[in-house]
């Protein structure tokens, strides 16, 4: 099953609103409740990119569902900008707006069609033809 983060937002904001009334019947001032908010949203956005970036997939020997997280890093992702020689090349395409250079990789690197990145990134397709 996929991740929901709509439905995993308001599961959160629900829970947090009840604890953060135990929090203030504690007594607990606000800062030190924003603070906790804080923590608390970190751990859900960490949450949140595990789930994102896990696939599951069924084990038909053992009737089981494998988790296998993918890591695959940005350093690695975009290692073919820092395979350019020419370094007025380079100037260029790191002078480009971020989300061109990621069209690109999406395009030549991992191979998406210009309808699939213009699904991905919510831009017309013209838009990522013109890019």
């Amino acid at each position: 099953m996929s991740y929901n983060h709509g439905l995993e937002e308001k599961k959160f904001n629900e829970y947090w609103n009840e604890i953060s009334e135990e929090y203030r019947k504690a007594g607990m001032t606000e800062d030190q409740i924003m603070s906790m908010l804080e923590f608390e949203r970190e751990v859900f956005n960490s949450d949140r990119r595990y789930r994102e970036n896990t696939v599951e997939l069924f084990d038909n020997e053992t009737n089981q569902n494998l988790q296998i997280y993918d890591n695959y890093s940005t350093t690695k992702r975009y290692g073919w900008i820092d395979a350019i020689d020419n370094m007025e090349a380079y100037e260029k395409i790191m002078a480009l707006p971020k989300i061109w250079v990621e069209a690109f990789t999406m395009y030549i690197i991992d191979g998406y069609s210009q309808q699939q990145i213009s699904s991905k990134l919510l831009k017309p397709q013209q838009t990522i033809s013109r890019w």
